[in-house]
């Protein structure tokens, strides 16, 4: 399940896509933005089907940053899990999806909606229609492979002579192909006076032609095009089709209207598409492609790692206690914690912020063994992890932090927290893996002289609590296809969108990730492409990689050593034996995306920041909790536990 979460940006106007391109460093949505995403959403198209405040709340593993435009993972696999599996525990997942809009197809007057089930795995009814996965032949070969789609492919630098790898004809037939996107950066050059695009189509034999909104005008638009019958040949879903920004009833708008692509991709028909049978499974599963059996979408792949892991600057911890020293469990690492601060020195031991990224909560949670937003329980039954007792360690141990003095004492009023960790405010903080981790990295090796951040790999609290590493669903978004009116313009759509999930490194990936030399990008003496001025504009601004996608790619020519410290970070936090996810994932409540839900929601954040601040006391915890469950908490878990049951 898709899920929207809130950070902050250096640009504060553009979110990006934060687990997004390999090739950028990450953007966040700044905090203040909240109200006008709500807003807009409100507005135009009542409740969503999303979790937006519950993923908003302080527990979530994948919260508080819209890199995390990724959604959580089933739980971790076993050890032999399948090629392209993530893994899932409970396999099965299920969304009841019963709210129509007036867009969705029309039923019986005062007929109830049939009930909708999403997920790839729901009663093995959905299982048949996804693809098989198929590993790329890559005429690029990755520089490091561990052999497991759970683990991106990475590259220390750019193929010098980069291969061509479509070696067919042309995938369009020379007409029309319209596109509704949205702008996850700056709108991208129009395509009259942008001689990349034009190369595009050219490549493609098509005109392939967007309608580009930004990300806080996607709801409204999304559901006039759901209204009425003018619709593109490719609709983005932001985030997915049980996404943040979705209207209500997309899921009987893409049954009524959209193609059904089970017997063009399912099973090993994928073939005729090698580049998008690459897609890890988890990614098709993940985002919920399949609908009722039928397949009608296809992911946007993304990394697995979360967004919860503890960082360091490096320099100061090297100098205090040591580049040897590793955390052993949670007393210990108070003490590190201890011996990092300096507040008259302008340098606390530890650093975040109150909104949006409450603390740093989560990856306290995961160090205690908390669930990843939702976990079962010994009878088979969800939990909450703010009702676990490991979640409230967790909250008592950031209380302490900050009644200790330890915590930078901004927290609670700062909007910043990532340019303040590369400005030596705090010496540790909890960011995310990937592009995250990118930003404040180069920002750092900017600075004269450089600092540097690494991650701490996971660790437990104590002896007797497992070692856990929250991962996402490996998906930002997925696309549908209007029905068409032949199974030749189908396949002619699909050859297209199997073209745009060019191969990293090759002939195509070059033209439309960098564009065209030497307007677009020039080459550096490793063969790494270097954009110009106005070379992101006129390639990387243009949504293509958002229609459809290579897997990501670990890549970034600007770090020294990045691929290869990166590639062994990840297998490090994606293996099975520690990977946990939202065990909801799949499933779906109406309350938690009710009015009901997201002001019992709101009111416990309210309440947990007061009391990680200790604006409350510790002892407000339980009526907190009491409130929130009697609010909605309660209600909400019995509808997952009903869709749970009913998917068995």
């Amino acid at each position: 399940m898709s899920s929207l979460v809130l950070g902050l940006t250096p640009c504060a106007k553009w979110p990006g896509d934060c687990v997004g391109s390999a090739h950028m460093p990450a953007d966040y949505i700044a905090a203040t933005r909240l109200s006008r995403y709500l807003s807009a959403m409100e507005k135009g198209v009542g409740a969503f089907n999303r979790r937006v405040f519950i993923q908003l709340s302080a527990g979530t593993g994948a919260a508080l940053l819209i890199e995390a435009c990724s959604s959580p993972a089933p739980p971790a696999a076993p050890t032999s899990a399948p090629p392209g599996s993530a893994g899932t525990a409970p396999t099965s997942a299920a969304v009841t999806a019963s709210t129509p809009t007036a867009a969705a197809v029309a039923t019986t007057p005062g007929a109830k909606p049939a009930a909708t089930v999403i997920g790839a795995t729901a009663n093995r009814k959905n299982s048949a229609a996804l693809p098989n996965y198929i590993a790329p032949n890559l005429a690029a070969k990755p520089d490091y492979d561990a052999h497991d789609p759970r683990v991106t492919l990475a590259w220390d630098n750019y193929p010098k002579t980069p291969p061509q790898s479509w070696t067919k004809p042309a995938p369009g037939t020379g007409g029309q192909v319209t596109a509704f996107a949205v702008d996850y950066y700056p709108p991208p050059t129009p395509y009259p006076d942008n001689p990349t695009w034009q190369a595009v189509n050219k490549a493609l034999n098509a005109d392939l032609q967007m309608t580009q909104v930004a990300g806080t005008d996607y709801p409204l638009r999304m559901a006039t095009i759901m209204a009425g019958n003018d619709i593109p040949d490719i609709l983005h879903l932001y985030f997915g089709i049980t996404g943040a920004f979705v209207p209500p009833g997309t899921a009987e708008f893409v049954k009524a209207k959209c193609q059904d692509l089970t017997p063009f991709l399912a099973g090993d028909a994928i073939k005729d598409y090698p580049n998008l049978a690459a897609i890890p499974t988890y990614a098709w599963t993940n985002s919920s492609c399949a609908i009722d059996g039928t397949l009608y979408s296809w992911p946007i792949h993304r990394y697995l790692g979360g967004l919860n892991y503890f960082f360091k600057n490096t320099d100061m911890w090297n100098q205090k206690v040591g580049a040897n020293t590793v955390p052993k469990d949670a007393a210990d690492l108070k003490k590190i914690i201890v011996e990092m601060n300096d507040p008259n020195g302008g340098v606390w031991g530890f650093g975040g912020q109150l909104t949006a990224r409450f603390m740093g909560i989560v990856g306290f949670a995961q160090m205690f063994g908390a669930p990843n937003v939702w976990g079962l329980d010994t009878s088979g039954k969800v939990v909450r992890d703010r009702e676990t007792e490991q979640f409230k360690a967790a909250v008592a141990y950031v209380r302490d932090l900050w009644t200790s003095g330890l915590y930078w004492p901004d927290a609670p009023s700062n909007t910043d927290q990532r340019s303040n960790f590369v400005g030596k405010k705090f010496a540790l903080c909890v960011e995310g893996f990937g592009n995250s981790w990118n930003d404040f990295w180069l920002r750092g090796l900017t600075q004269n002289p450089p600092t540097n951040f690494d991650i701490i790999l996971p660790f437990s609290a104590d002896a007797n609590t497992k070692v856990q590493s929250y991962i996402t669903g490996g998906y930002i978004s997925s696309n549908v296809m209007k029905k068409q009116s032949s199974p030749d313009r189908v396949k002619e759509l699909l050859r297209i969108m199997d073209y745009l999930a060019k191969p990293f490194g090759t002939q195509e990936d070059l033209l439309i990730t960098y564009g065209l030399t030497p307007a677009d990008y020039t080459v550096g003496p490793d063969g790494n492409p270097i954009l110009t001025s106005d070379g992101k504009a006129r390639s990387q601004y243009v949504p293509w990689q958002y229609l459809s996608d290579r897997p990501y790619a670990t890549y970034y020519a600007g770090i020294p050593n990045y691929a290869k410290h990166v590639n062994e970070v990840e297998k490090a936090i994606v293996d099975p034996k520690i990977a946990v996810a939202d065990a909801t994932l799949g499933y779906y409540s109406p309350t938690s995306a009710a009015a009901a839900g997201k002001q019992a929601e709101q009111a416990w954040i309210d309440g947990l920041n007061n009391i990680m601040v200790a604006r409350d006391p510790m002892s407000a915890y339980d009526q907190l909790l009491k409130d929130w469950q009697n609010a909605a908490g309660n209600k909400i878990k019995q509808e997952y536990n009903d869709a749970i049951a009913a998917a068995a």
